[in-house]
């Protein structure tokens, strides 16, 4: 990993393992990092600190760290063997795309870190930096301002010799066609947005599209836009009046995003490519940019395909480990008929063909009753039930792996226990998500429990269909409601219940006085 990153943030990660040793701590986490920054008063991390106005000193002794000597870190080992917490990789992973948001080759400095931790630093981390005003957007716009950090760029070839657009007759015609493309790219952009923000009502996509709309004004900011407008000439341009029939019929919203989606590629790789005869980095900035809109364009398409799917499902209702398949089929009845509108299969301990069995029987049930049937773990018996969806854990087979056997249009649902889990399931491509576990269950052990504060943070990151689980019954859905939730699976809650029927009815009626 460290090959990618400065002299300096590698120094930061060898300091903030052994901070977390010293701590007795078996794992870094962001605190160890975020100490370590503060360590490195030579680093651009430091400095915006204090920019920022928290003093490394202050910021050290605030979250009870002491100063180490960089002496004492010369004579630890160079590789500690500590692994990192998933939220500390997810900080990483959050730097490392900060790096290479403007130029693949960037390395990942002090800075790159300390943007990672203010977006994906964990609650405690990143309310110490909100506290002091370090916003996101500004370490954004900072670090798009900033020059790279200890990287040299590539040198161009001897003979290339970029256009010098001030001579007359040299970039009429390239202005023309860099206006019309960043015209294009903006307006498409902006379309894609407007839908995500008022349709799917989804914070986390709308943050992601405001951010990549805000690269693409910095990128345009090099090209000179008096030159752009001096070389517009709308009435002139013959391809305002070129029309085809497609241009004109848009089927539903999804043809609307998936055409400016398109729109905006093209127009990113028109500036990329004419880009190469001006200035070869601003072109890349274009190119990276494009493949951004790659990875949105997933991202939003899956997330009209699940609110289509999921969009109404209020109840899950999970079950499994019945004596029999009457068992089974009763209480699957029952949950039904008091308004469940998911039922997940959850089978241990017993042989392959009884799985299938009863997988088919639920599927009978489901499908009569017009709900939705997933099956859990088992990817093999959702394809052979014909279910509509298989719900994966953290340590099962991936999310891709699992479309590779099912398809791309089933629903792919994974667990998720904490905010990075949140973040990642999201990226894959999950269909929705399973938050938390929220309380105590009486169907499945964990060590711990994410809790209300989870069910919180969800409903500020993602609108993809999720679902709060974990110990939630008829006397507690109120609290998850009041934490954010619109939708909730149940187990003994409803399965256990000495009406089963009633209790589905009872949940399914708080949740519908709610919007979604």
């Amino acid at each position: 990993m460290r090959e990618s990153y400065t002299a300096g943030a590698s120094r930061a990660i060898q300091r903030a393992e052994v901070r977390a040793r010293r701590r007795g701590a078996t794992v870094v986490e962001p605190v160890d990092l975020l100490a370590a920054l503060a360590d490195e008063p030579e680093s651009r991390a430091s400095t915006w600190l204090t920019e920022f106005g928290l003093d490394p000193d202050s910021l050290l002794d605030s979250l009870g760290f002491e100063v180490i000597d960089p002496e004492e870190i010369e004579a630890e080992p160079d590789e500690i063997g500590l692994p990192s917490s998933e939220e500390t990789r997810a900080v990483f992973a959050e730097a490392t795309l900060q790096a290479k948001a403007f130029d693949r080759g960037q390395e990942v400095g002090t800075e790159h870190l300390l943007a990672g931790l203010a977006t994906r630093g964990g609650e405690t981390v990143m309310e110490l930096l909100s506290n002091a005003g370090i916003d996101p957007d500004i370490l954004a716009e900072k670090l798009g301002n900033a020059p790279s950090s200890e990287h040299s760029p590539i040198p161009l070839a001897s003979d290339f010799t970029p256009l010098d657009l001030s001579e007359p007759g040299q970039g009429a015609d390239l202005g023309r066609i860099m206006d019309a493309s960043a015209n294009r790219a903006r307006e498409g952009l902006r379309v894609v947005e407007d839908y995500v923000r008022f349709a799917l009502n989804d914070p986390g996509l709308t943050r992601r599209l405001k951010l990549v709309r805000h690269r693409l004004a910095d990128a345009l900011a090099g090209l000179d836009p008096a030159f752009l407008i001096a070389a517009r000439d709308t009435t002139g341009d013959v391809g305002t009046h070129i029309m085809t029939a497609n241009e004109q019929a848009r089927e539903n919203p999804r043809a609307v995003v998936t055409a400016n989606f398109k729109r905006t590629a093209e127009a990113l790789r028109s500036l990329e490519e004419y880009g190469k005869l001006i200035n070869v980095w601003l072109s890349g900035r274009f190119e990276v940019l494009r493949y951004d809109v790659y990875t949105l364009e997933k991202l939003v398409l899956t997330a009209i395909a699940s609110n289509r799917l999921l969009g109404d499902a209020r109840l899950m209702v999970l079950v499994g480990g019945l004596a029999t398949l009457g068992d089974l089929t009763w209480v699957v009845g029952e949950a039904l008929q008091g308004g469940a509108q998911v039922i997940q299969l959850r089978e241990k301990n017993i042989d392959d063909r009884e799985w299938l069995r009863r997988a088919r029987e639920v599927r009978i049930l489901t499908a009569q009753a017009k709900a939705k049937f997933i099956v859990n773990d088992r990817v093999d018996m959702a394809l052979l039930s014909r279910a509509d969806g298989v719900h994966l854990g953290q340590d099962d087979i991936s999310v891709r792996d699992a479309r590779r056997i099912v398809g791309p249009s089933v629903l792919v649902g994974v667990s998720t226990h904490n905010r990075a889990q949140i973040e990642r399931a999201v990226l894959d491509g999950a269909s929705y998500l399973g938050v938390g576990p929220v309380f105590p269950s009486t169907t499945k052990s964990f060590d711990d429990f994410a809790g209300l504060q989870l069910v919180s943070e969800a409903s500020e990151l993602t609108n993809i269909p999720w679902f709060a689980i974990g110990g939630i019954n008829t006397s507690t859905v109120d609290e998850v409601i009041a934490s954010g939730a619109t939708r909730v699976a149940v187990s003994a809650g409803v399965v256990q219940a000495e009406f089963p029927r009633r209790a589905a009815r009872a949940i399914r009626d708080q949740l519908e006085a709610i919007e979604i």
